[in-house]
């Protein structure tokens, strides 16, 4: 049997299996724990620690769910390859090593979401339901659209959150939100030349802008309230890219003037509208605005969405929206299409959706993050009081921070390292780099306790206080 040797501390406010979760977690990534290796049963490791076996299965069943070991049936628990775990996370920002916390580091990682209160135990025994004799065909090639179950669960779902409407026929399941913007623009790409953008976007975006050389992307000023309406209209786009519930990286929210008029343009100017709604679900100060797509009467908004921050981004299970117009497109080309969700998944997710478990999970966790989003401001202002400002509050999971003590963006990142905690460049996201904010940081609370939240704003305050003018 491998030999652990976990710190394991009963009076811990961590729990029993988040600490082995984290012991063993971090073994595997170090490649302590060589890939392929056959762990302990549940039985013997719970016995080898003297501790019950509830928390070794919950262990267990955690390191399942981030991918980290598969099982095999009567075989028992193996560690994944090594390339494997880096095939998660294909198309991301960021590796599989960058994303994986470090020991003692508080990382304020944008991407990050609340693990700890995933239901493991539910999503597991929903995805084994999935592996039997009646379900073989989940182990083929899955329809090019998506599993028809999960596409009608997410018409219901979007209805009911977001107010989009669309038949399941309108759906198609991507593999993460890259894929399916890259799928789109394919489609896209004969008849649009110019697709106008917000001038700072995600740099997985950037990364698809860059790969569709035929069409050009024009940058468009980001007001207060969202992109510039008036530079829209003297520009020559064909199509416009926005996230207007929670702008990324910004965080502001295109008010409802702004959304007519938006709609106004891409009717007058027989134009698309790309809506994506990473995040929408978490809104906290206020309700949210309805979706373009559901004010849209004249089929010009394609909506894009993901369950990265609703669930886990390791389920990558993304969606696209489409007018009919350009579903008929699909229908033409699908032939050049590939399927990169994982049917199993698509159908454990669809078990999921129909349960009254995920809609409970929604509401936890939109409770969940408020409250971790309350600490966070409230540790901010107690510590630095005037000196900052805050940028984007309100929903999503992050906020941007702007720091009046004379420090670049370069040395903000580097002292709060050296006091360990990891927060993050805001300049990358500029399509324009001669345009990007300074002095500013991107902040993620999501994966934070609110004892982390508050310990890392404290370092904060020691790295940034020392240089404050």
């Amino acid at each position: 049997m491998i030999q652990f040797m976990p710190k394991l501390e009963e009076r811990s406010k961590e729990p029993l299996y988040i600490q082995l979760y984290q012991y063993i977690r971090d073994e595997i990534v170090s490649g302590r724990i060589k890939e392929n290796s056959r762990l302990p049963s549940v039985r013997k490791l719970s016995a080898y620690l003297d501790i019950s076996r509830t928390p070794v299965a919950d262990c267990y069943e955690l390191l399942l769910a981030e991918g980290y070991i598969t099982s095999k049936p009567r075989s028992g628990f193996y560690v994944v390859p090594f390339k494997e775990l880096l095939t998660l996370t294909h198309k991301t920002e960021t590796t599989f090593i960058k994303n994986t916390p470090q020991n003692n580091i508080l990382d304020f990682h944008y991407d990050k979401v609340d693990l700890i209160h995933f239901p493991y135990k539910k999503w597991n025994k929903l995805n084994n339901s999935c592996l039997t004799p009646e379900n073989l065909q989940l182990l083929q090639y899955g329809d090019l659209q998506g599993e028809p179950g999960l596409r009608r669960e997410i018409a219901s779902y979007l209805h009911q959150m977001r107010g989009v409407r669309c038949t399941p026929d309108q759906i198609i399941i991507g593999a993460g939100t890259y894929h399916s913007l890259g799928l789109l623009f394919q489609l896209l790409k004969d008849e649009v030349t110019v697709v106008g953008t917000e001038e700072a976007v995600n740099v997985g975006v950037k990364d698809i802008f860059d790969q569709f050389s035929s069409i050009s992307f024009s940058p468009l000023t980001l007001e207060k309230d969202g992109i510039s309406i008036d530079e829209l209209y003297k520009s020559n786009a064909q199509a416009i890219y926005v996230t207007p519930s929670h702008q990324f990286p910004f965080g502001m929210t295109l008010p409802m003037e702004k959304r007519i008029k938006l709609l106004q343009w891409a009717q007058e100017h027989h134009a698309y509208i790309i809506e994506n709604d990473y995040d929408g679900e978490f809104r906290y100060s206020s309700r949210p605005l309805p979706s373009l797509q559901s004010l849209d009467k004249h089929e010009k908004v394609i909506y894009i969405g993901t369950f990265s921050r609703v669930l886990t981004p390791h389920i990558r299970i993304s969606y696209l929206v489409l007018p009919y117009p350009l579903m008929q497109q699909f229908q033409h080309k699908k032939h050049s299409y590939n399927q990169l969700s994982s049917p199993i998944l698509q159908m454990t997710l669809q078990l999921f959706m129909e349960s009254q478990d995920f809609a409970s999970h929604i509401r936890k966790m939109r409770s969940l993050y408020q409250k971790k989003y309350e600490v966070l401001l409230h540790s901010i202002k107690s510590t630095f009081g005037q000196n900052t400002e805050m940028i984007g509050q309100g929903s999503g999971l992050h906020i941007l921070l702007k720091i009046g003590n004379g420090m670049s963006e370069e040395q903000l990142i580097f002292t709060a390292k050296e006091e360990g905690v990891k927060v993050y460049p805001t300049s990358i996201y500029w399509l324009d780099s001669k345009k990007a904010m300074t002095s500013t940081v991107l902040m993620g609370f999501g994966g934070l306790s609110e004892e982390d939240l508050q310990a890392g704003i404290a370092k904060l305050g020691n790295a940034w206080g020392k240089h404050a003018r």
